[in-house]
């Protein structure tokens, strides 16, 4: 079982010692559908591929990056095994009985063949098509909608939530999808706070 030994390690380095499959590494919920867990884990390829990482990133941003990437992939082949996920469900363990066992040498080369077969899977071509399948889609409009009324109009926190977005969606963002939705009464108009972050957000 060393195996998932290292699973537990390369989770805890990623998302802490508890981190909850669902919840902390694909923010699902612990009943999401097949379907709903393809998604959440597809979105979140896109934010940690390491070939979509800024190259100005600092080192550690990109390290910490890859073992989100890792955790994630790691989190997706579990719960998309029925067995594995309704082990997991059950124990909230990624492991069975040997928890003193140290992860072997052994059980990580194990994990890191297994992350170099699966990482070319999803590749940044994949990526870059379903970014444009998403832009301008009813799903993007559903979440740019969501986290409007969530964030009260405020367009800067809505970039950081709204999945593959940046400054330049906001004009976008206002004429395609939050006006008309105003104008129908679907959402309330926070005019102050769209005035206030329509510029380009303050770099932290």
């Amino acid at each position: 079982n060393t195996q998932d030994m290292s699973a537990a390690t390369i989770l805890a380095e990623a998302y802490g010692e508890s981190a909850n499959l669902y919840t902390d590494v694909l923010k699902v919920s612990s009943d999401a559908t097949p379907s709903q867990l393809r998604k959440a884990y597809y979105k979140l390829c896109l934010k940690y591929h390491p070939d979509k990482q800024s190259p100005n990133l600092p080192n550690d941003e990109k390290e910490l990056a890859k073992k989100k990437f890792q955790a994630i992939s790691l989190a997706y082949t579990i719960l998309s095994d029925a067995e594995k996920r309704k082990e997991y469900d059950e124990t909230g363990d990624l492991y069975d009985d040997d928890e003193d066992l140290p992860g072997s040498k052994e059980g990580m080369k194990q994990w890191t063949d297994y992350f170099d077969a699966v990482f070319p899977k999803v590749t940044t071509a994949d990526i870059d098509a379903f970014e444009v399948k998403y832009k301008c889609s009813d799903e993007e409009e559903k979440d740019v909608l969501k986290y409007y009324a969530h964030f009260k109009g405020d367009l800067n926190k809505m970039v950081e939530c709204v999945m593959l977005s940046s400054d330049a969606d906001k004009e976008r963002w206002l004429k395609d999808y939050i006006n008309p939705a105003i104008e129908k009464g679907d959402v309330e108009d926070y005019k102050d706070k769209i005035k206030k972050t329509i510029g380009s957000a303050p770099s932290k």
